[in-house]
C-alpha cells in the first residue's frame, strides 16, 4: 500500500514538472504593447481580450474600439515550433485563399521577418499578418493606415 502511494506521488510530481517545463506564461513584451497603445493611441479604447496559454504557445488578443468601430490584435508566441516559416506560409496561403475575391494581398516591407496586408477600399477593415521568429501577429482594424500602424507598434515590442 505504501509503495502504491509513493508511486502515485512520484507520478504526480513528474507530471507537474513536465507541465512546468513547457508552461510559457504571458511574455513581458505583450504588456508593453497594451501600455503603448494607451499612451500613443488614446482615442482607441482597449476592451476585454482573450488569453489562451497552452504551454507550448501563448495567445492574447486585444479588442479595440473607437466610437462605434471595433478591431482586434492577436499575438501568439510559440515556445515550441520547429518550422515557423512553413507554418506561417501555410497560414498566409489559407488567408489569401479565403480573402482573394474581396481583397488582394500586399507584402509589407520591414515588418518582422515577413508581413502581409489584405485590404479592400480605404473604409474597409484591413488585415495585417506578420511573423517575427516564433511570434505570429494578426491585426484587424478599419483602414489600411490604422492596421499597418498598429502592426508596426506591436512589432517594435517583440524581442
Amino acid at each position: 500500500m505504501m509503495i502504491r502511494k509513493i508511486c502515485t506521488l512520484a507520478l504526480v510530481i513528474f507530471f507537474l514538472s513536465v507541465t512546468g517545463a513547457y508552461a510559457q506564461g504571458r511574455p513581458e513584451w505583450i504588456a508593453k504593447v497594451s501600455e503603448t497603445i494607451k499612451l500613443k493611441e488614446p482615442t482607441w479604447k482597449i476592451g476585454e481580450g482573450l488569453v489562451n496559454d497552452q504551454g507550448a504557445s501563448y495567445t492574447e488578443s486585444i479588442r479595440l474600439t473607437k466610437g462605434g468601430v471595433t478591431g482586434a490584435i492577436e499575438m501568439t508566441s510559440y515556445s515550441i515550433l520547429t518550422n515557423p516559416e512553413e507554418t506561417f506560409t501555410g497560414l498566409v496561403t489559407v488567408t489569401d485563399n479565403l480573402t482573394r475575391k474581396s481583397r488582394k494581398k500586399v507584402k509589407l516591407a520591414g515588418l518582422g521577418d515577413e508581413g502581409y496586408m489584405w485590404a479592400g477600399n480605404a473604409a474597409d477593415h484591413a488585415t495585417v499578418f506578420f511573423k517575427k521568429d516564433r511570434v505570429f501577429v494578426t491585426v484587424f482594424l478599419p483602414g489600411r493606415a490604422n492596421a499597418e500602424r498598429f502592426a508596426r507598434l506591436v512589432a517594435s515590442h517583440i524581442p
